[in-house]
């Protein structure tokens, strides 16, 4: 068993090492970037940046608007994942097919989406082509009131097929005979929904989650080869806020703004890793 054990282990050892030397070491390193004043001068300041931080405005509007995406996309994402991969789960005929459309923005390179969403929203593009036929306004749909909105659609399109294969592997592990049970007694399917589906696909539920909140903050790569590193400061994210801090070697507002969002972060998961904990508690 012991023999087997450190098998195992040399096999995830490259593994390991990657995220040691390219991860933890350079994020513990970066720690002293927090505490001084620039990179000519280097003078310690303490937690002088970490105050100046949370009262720089561009910093807390990058804040605001990247978890309002956050709280508005990963909801709508898991619903409609649920609801798709129920859907495909009770379907007899015609599945294959389905699954070919939906899944087909997994393998899609993020090039082609950028491309195809810019046919879509530009303000040249097919929307505003349908808008002006249809006597409506038309309008920049990437930027102002409607930019956000066109990020969550391009955030749902990219990563719901994820969402609905998790869902879909939690489907099938739901013993049937329960459903069974149920139609027996006469129970309505909306019981049947809140007490067998969902209780049973809490831990699902719960690895949906935490995906679709990492995968939410990917979608920094599309936004930026949508409007670039400056866009409206409807869509200005924490993610264009750390780039351009990189771009101008600006490492000590660099390094201060990912601790306070690995800070922020990690509460967060704690929270959901403790509410995972005990509603699997409950039902046990």
């Amino acid at each position: 068993m012991k023999k087997r054990n450190l098998f195992y282990f040399f096999m995830i050892l490259p593994s390991l090492l990657g995220i040691l030397v390219f991860y933890c070491i350079p994020f513990f390193l970066s720690a002293s970037y927090t505490l001084i004043n620039n990179m000519a001068e280097k003078k310690f300041v303490g937690l002088e940046n970490f105050r100046n931080m949370i009262t720089d405005e561009l910093f807390l509007r990058a804040v605001r608007n990247t978890f309002s995406f956050i709280l508005l996309s990963v909801p709508i994402s898991m619903l409609l994942s649920l609801l798709l991969a129920m859907a495909l789960f009770e379907m007899k005929k015609g599945r294959s097919i389905s699954c070919i459309f939906l899944f087909f923005p997994i393998i899609v390179p993020s090039g082609t989406i950028v491309y195809f969403w810019k046919i879509l929203f530009d303000v040249n593009g097919v929307v505003n082509k349908w808008l002006s036929e249809s006597g409506l306004p038309v309008g920049n749909l990437g930027h102002g009131k409607f930019a956000m909105a066109v990020i969550i659609l391009l955030f749902l399109w990219k990563n719901i097929s994820y969402n609905i294969v998790l869902f879909w592997s939690g489907l099938n592990w739901i013993p049937q005979i329960y459903y069974q049970q149920y139609e027996l007694e006469g129970a309505s399917a909306y019981r049947m929904f809140r007490d067998i589906t969902l209780v049973f696909l809490s831990p699902t539920s719960f690895t949906v989650l935490l995906m679709s909140i990492v995968n939410s903050f990917k979608v920094f790569k599309e936004i930026y080869q949508l409007y670039g590193a400056y866009p409206t400061p409807d869509i200005y994210m924490l993610q264009h806020y750390m780039n351009n801090q990189f771009s101008a070697l600006n490492m000590q507002k660099l390094c201060t703004a990912a601790y306070l969002l690995f800070l922020f972060v990690s509460i967060v998961l704690l929270i959901i890793f403790y509410l995972q904990k005990k509603l699997t508690d409950t039902y046990q």
